[in-house]
């Protein structure tokens, strides 16, 4: 069968319009399948800006969940991605550790106005960071894979007033980041923790 120039130019142009709607059908189900998980619950005092935090210490996060070590886990996570995001100057850790135990606090009793204050003045920080680690761990099964889940909260603490500058809170499911065919599905503890502290400090300015 002999086709005129223009008719295959009309059956190309017709193969390239159905190549384009498939594409674009291909699109919408990727959308679709999206998931986009919400914002970390965050509060930020509306002054926070004049306080002009410079130099921050972190406190060992307290361990409510029952995966031993997850409150050392998260702490390293979160002064990890808190230095690399260079928003504060961050008072080495094992100075903070030796403080700890020199005062005698013990974390999962709290810790009050005047260790903040004492903090602020032994190691010359602008505000105090403490945390919590409500869950660490992995249940359920998709396809024979358990699904990384962790909830963490942080507050940042002006070492000289007390106030209560910044809390965050993020509770975050490895799956929650899948997209279609379990694409950008986050399988380990350590890093979906990572993920996690990331957006907690992300909404610090």
């Amino acid at each position: 069968m002999h086709f005129s120039s223009k008719q295959k130019y009309d059956i190309w142009n017709l193969k390239y319009c159905s190549y384009c709607i498939a594409i674009f059908i291909l699109w919408l189900s990727f959308l679709s399948g999206c998931s986009f998980p919400p914002s970390p619950n965050k509060f930020l005092k509306n002054d926070f800006e004049e306080y002009k935090i410079k130099r921050v210490a972190v406190l060992p996060f307290y361990n409510r969940s029952t995966t031993m070590a997850a409150d050392g886990i998260v702490t390293k996570a979160f002064i990890g991605e808190l230095y690399d995001s260079g928003k504060f100057e961050i008072e080495f850790p094992g100075n903070v550790k030796k403080f700890i135990v020199r005062e005698r606090i013990i974390i999962r009793k709290g810790i009050g106005s005047d260790h903040i204050k004492l903090i602020g003045e032994r190691l010359n920080v602008d505000a105090v960071i403490i945390g919590c680690v409500e869950k660490y761990e992995s249940e359920g099964k998709i396809q024979d894979v358990q699904i990384p889940v962790i909830s963490v909260n942080a507050r940042m603490i002006h070492a000289d007033s007390c106030s209560i500058l910044w809390i965050g809170q993020n509770y975050r499911r490895g799956d929650d980041y899948e997209t279609i065919f379990g694409i950008g599905r986050i399988r380990s503890l350590s890093t979906l923790s990572r993920e996690l502290v990331k957006e907690l400090i992300d909404t610090i300015p």
